[in-house]
């Protein structure tokens, strides 16, 4: 006490107070840390969609880049076209409309049935369903409007292709936007996306790539959107126009390829499966790719008819499949320059190796026959006139082991990177991948037949042609490339593809002049012989490569020209049709007689 005041007790506080603060506490940092995510984190991009509220853009498809051969002569253009649509959700929720909707444009119920239940479409879009209407069913159409809300009558820029069957496998061809390529393309744009029309680069009723080059090069061919920016009142009526936008049309992509020499190889392929891939082996541009059967592109857009899908993916002949670089076959006797080249190298022959050719060679209790009784072969002859028992020997001294690694080292076995999708990457096989796949140990015969490009390995056209650059440029392979530059339509902006080499076989200047030698013999004196240019000295192998017993042999060829400075490599393949000396060393020939007659 003092001067009779009391002190004043000192107040504890009690533990449930303690929770009220800690809670307010709790409550004050979660309110700070959501203010500073929506003001400072998040800030532009919330400003913006509160601006979409009260503002609409009104989009406008851009016109998508044409693609042109390497002297700009177009091979994908857009055309306008009158195009019938449906709204597929309005369909769904009113099933019973479906046969309304489909008498009137004139397509099966069931069809259109099936159109708008794929449930890989986005149902909230128009979807087309017809293509070039005719003038006056549009009109017809539009006055039915009232009667037929689900259908859409629109003038839209279709893709055309005017080469069709010529171009379709290098190409592929464009269609309707799924709902999942939707969703990938946008949030892609939207990573990158800078302005309203950004955000808004791809739509449900966009047509994109869907394979070829069309597909690889979807964000170049694409262009930009226009459209209008418009204010509207909550109730979405149109107040004015704030800004308009020109779409920007996509960019010009030019192929490497040469029309003319494209057609050539078309027309020499009539009649034949199989293909021609022609490469510049001193940058590895694709100058001409063909496979047939081929089929019209055109059919495809923008939606490919029941009727006659149906048929190509019966078809035996398999037209959808481009054999360039989605088969791959056994490649005979054009894998025989390489095992002699890897033979030269390792020291287990030389250019005065030879053998005596009785029409086959016994290997323990069995014989491999030769396709000839030669004689008495030397090296030289023995690729000029493809003697298959110079290779059983020398396969066998080889190993399979040694195969497969001069397999890998020439890029068999592995997918070439070209700029085309689906690329096959063939099979280069050895003891261990045998062991793994068939539990089974590797036989003796199996690597004399390895020797002669028999047995497991299988190639593509396209590596063939790779493995011909590879000779042609003594050991420097590049990257196999159907695009040659991108520009933008104004040429304001050019993209160039450079070459790149992809691998590198290293041998002695003399190996690589003798294997070379011998090709040029096989051309000259050899069973290349249909294969000739006048004044021009052609590089040649044949290969005749077994496929089914008792069937015909895949007919191979591969060359370059001229021999002493390449500016061509070429792989034919023709299906069971016969030997590469008879059948496919004859196209080849044809085909280069025109390449070197265009100034090439």
């Amino acid at each position: 006490r003092y001067l009779g005041i009391r002190r004043e007790e000192k107040r504890v506080i009690t533990a449930r107070e303690w929770g009220m603060l800690a809670l307010v506490a709790v409550v004050l940092s979660v309110l700070t840390a959501r203010l500073w995510y929506l003001q400072i984190l998040h800030g532009a991009e919330l400003s913006a969609r509160a601006e979409l509220v009260r503002t609409r853009l009104l989009r406008t498809p851009p016109p998508r880049g044409l693609i042109v051969d390497r002297n700009q002569r177009v091979l994908a253009t857009n055309r306008a076209q009158i195009v019938v649509s449906v709204i597929p959700d309005m369909l769904r929720r009113n099933p019973e409309r479906i046969p309304l909707v489909a008498q009137r444009l004139g397509i099966a119920h069931d069809e259109l049935r099936q159109l708008i239940e794929n449930p890989r479409i986005n149902p909230f879009t128009p979807l087309v369903v017809q293509r070039g209407a005719a003038f006056d069913q549009a009109v017809d159409l539009l006055e039915s409007q009232y009667n037929l809300p689900e259908v859409e009558v629109s003038l839209l820029a279709m893709r055309r292709y005017p080469h069709g069957k010529l171009f379709a496998h290098l190409l592929g061809y464009v269609g309707q936007i799924s709902q999942e390529e939707l969703k990938a393309y946008s949030a892609r744009a939207q990573e990158d996306a800078a302005d309203w029309l950004q955000m808004r680069l791809y739509d449900g009723q966009d047509f994109v790539g869907k394979n070829g080059v069309e597909r690889t090069y979807e964000a170049y061919l694409h262009g930009k959107p226009g459209g209008e920016q418009v204010e509207v009142t909550p109730l979405g009526r149109r107040v004015r126009t704030l800004q308009e936008f020109e779409p920007t049309a996509g960019d010009r992509v030019v192929l490497s390829v040469d029309l003319r020499l494209q057609q050539k190889a078309y027309e020499l392929l009539q009649g034949h499966t199989g293909a021609l891939v022609a490469l510049d082996p001193r940058t590895g541009e694709v100058l001409a790719m063909v496979s047939q059967p081929s089929f019209d592109p055109n059919l495809f857009v923008p939606r490919i008819p029941e009727a006659v899908w149906r048929p190509l993916m019966n078809d035996p002949r398999a037209p959808l499949n481009n054999r360039a670089i989605q088969s791959a076959y056994a490649p005979g006797s054009i894998f025989k320059p390489i095992v002699a080249l890897e033979g030269l190298k390792r020291g287990l022959i030389t250019t005065r190796t030879g053998v005596s050719c009785t029409g086959g060679y016994r290997a323990g209790t069995r014989t491999f026959r030769c396709w000839k009784r030669h004689g008495s072969v030397d090296f030289y002859e023995s690729i000029a006139f493809s003697c298959d028992v110079f290779y059983y020997q020398l396969a066998q001294r080889l190993g399979p082991d040694a195969l497969a690694q001069l397999s890998r080292a020439f890029g068999l076995g592995q997918r070439t990177g070209i700029d085309l999708p689906h690329e096959r990457s063939g099979l280069v096989p050895d003891p261990q991948w045998k062991r793994e796949r068939f539990n089974q140990p590797w036989f003796g015969g199996e690597t004399l037949n390895y020797g002669i490009g028999q047995g497991y390995l299988t190639i593509t056209p396209l590596q063939g042609a790779v493995l011909t650059m590879g000779l042609a440029n003594r050991g420097v392979m590049y990257r196999p490339h159907l695009v040659k530059a991108i520009r933008s339509e104004d040429g304001a902006r050019v993209q160039t593809i450079e070459p790149e080499v992809i691998r590198r076989y290293e041998a002695s200047p003399q190996h690589w002049d003798a294997v070379i030698e011998g090709m040029v013999r096989a051309v000259e004196r050899g069973t290349a012989g249909a294969a000739r240019v006048p004044g021009v000295r052609v590089a040649g192998k044949t290969g005749s490569a077994e496929f089914r017993k008792g069937g015909k042999t895949h007919a191979w060829f591969i060359a370059f020209a001229p021999a002493e400075n390449p500016r061509v490599a070429i792989c034919v393949l023709a299906e069971e049709a016969g030997g590469g000396g008879a059948i496919a060393a004859p196209i080849a020939g044809q085909w280069l007689r025109y390449f070197f007659q265009l100034g090439y």
